[in-house]
């Protein structure tokens, strides 16, 4: 009897973690299992930000897929252009650089995640940034450092940039980026008026679905850190000198970075399944496809399912979904995947962060220390964490050597 067949398609929490679960559960030794990604290796995409400060390598967060996949799971590097229903199953079309590949499965699971929403307005594809990869972190390190470089070059001049979306993602980045900004400005010995960092959002608070405390110790850290909020107007454009806002006024910003929103990724379209109006695909509590045996969808392409676009929700129905492809093969009973709320953690600068979960709030150092904590206990493969750990253990005890060993002076001013 031939083996059955299971295709993933997309390398995120919800592909990598139903990958690894479907192993642990034995699937891999009586199915072939293949995990199709665009890209050669896995992002754990909370800890991005903090590529910026430098509190986090790139190895750290971005290990290879062929270091993280178990073992009998095969991987294929490649862009999913669609797919469609055959008699026996299911037909998966792949772009590689150099060669069309057409796979065959029993079952596919959809977890292509999501793309940025520009929602149609002018100028923001072209001058806006996304933030979404180490290569746009890495872009916005540099344009960081280049800004500074330039103001220093010529001091009547200003650095600005503005971040747009006060959500968890923009708040953290605005956050981030204050403190790289000051690193740099502070080494080419500028003035806190010659750069500035806008933050703006059409809602009239920052992070609208986190519990009061938070919002509070967010709003603070921000303000310490002398990021200008701009809340309760809308953007109306962006251009190449900044972005003009729904109430006519402009704010200047040579470094424009977009999060406030996103969409599912447009493939879906090409795939034989009914989309709500937003994209996603509908799929019951089981997250499987009505209609469709054997295709399940989790993650930000999942509608019909209400939970939020995190990646705590996409590990955890990838539980249930390798549950229901288990339970499948042997005849029993599906899950039902039910949403929950565990909580919130975010970063609000470098050694800074808040978290609430399950009715416990953590700010400031302590809320870092579980942050991390949290963050390394959830990364995919033990041994990669492990070696995560101990280098974030012995990053932190350099650190503290540092100080130990020369100490600043006590009457230095801090900013």
């Amino acid at each position: 009897m031939a083996k059955r067949r299971i295709v993933i398609l997309g390398g995120g929490f919800g592909g990598l973690y139903t990958a690894r679960a479907l192993h642990l559960r034995g699937v891999t030794r009586h199915a072939d299992v293949t995990l199709v990604s665009r890209t050669s290796s896995f992002l754990f995409l909370p800890l991005l930000y903090e590529i910026l400060t430098d509190e986090v390598s790139d190895w750290q967060i971005a290990p290879s897929f062929t270091e993280v996949l178990p073992d009998g799971c095969r991987f294929i590097c490649g862009e999913v252009t669609g797919g469609e229903l055959q008699a026996d199953g299911y037909r998966v079309r792949v772009r590689q650089t150099d060669a069309e590949l057409t796979l065959e499965a029993d079952t596919v699971v959809i977890a292509l995640g999501s793309v940025s929403d520009d929602f149609g307005l002018p100028g923001v594809r072209t001058y806006a940034r996304p933030f979404r990869s180490l290569s746009d972190a890495y872009a916005l390190k540099a344009a960081i450092t280049d800004a500074v470089r330039r103001v220093r070059a010529a001091p009547r001049e200003t650095a600005s940039f503005a971040v747009i979306g006060a959500g968890p993602s923009g708040v953290e980045l605005a956050a981030v980026t204050a403190d790289k900004l000051r690193e740099e400005r502070l080494r080419a010995g500028l003035p806190p008026t010659q750069v500035r960092l806008h933050l703006i959002d059409r809602l009239p608070e920052i992070l609208p679905q986190y519990a009061s405390a938070l919002r509070r110790f967010a709003h603070r850290e921000l303000t310490r850190r002398g990021v200008e909020l701009h809340l309760g107007v809308g953007v109306a454009s962006c251009s190449a000198t900044g972005v003009e806002l729904e109430n006519g006024v402009h704010i200047a910003a040579e470094t424009i970075v977009w999060t406030a929103g996103s969409r599912p990724t447009p493939v879906l379209a090409d795939f034989p399944f009914v989309r709500d109006r937003r994209g996603r695909i509908p799929v019951s509590r089981t997250l499987e496809v009505p209609g469709f045996r054997g295709a399940y969808v989790l993650g930000d392409a999942a509608a019909s399912v209400a939970a939020p676009a995190t990646a705590q929700v996409a590990v955890r129905q990838a539980a249930v979904v390798a549950h229901n492809i288990a339970a499948g093969l042997r005849g029993e009973p599906l899950r039902e995947y039910h949403y929950e709320p565990l909580g919130e953690m975010m970063t609000l600068g470098r050694g800074t962060a808040a978290a609430n979960l399950l009715g416990l709030s953590f700010n400031g150092l302590a809320g870092y220390l579980t942050r991390r904590l949290i963050y390394l206990l959830a990364m995919p493969d033990p041994w990669h964490a492990t070696k995560v750990g101990l280098s974030w253990l012995g990053q932190s005890l350099g650190e503290a050597w540092h100080v130990w060993s020369s100490p600043a002076p006590l009457t230095q001013a801090i900013e």
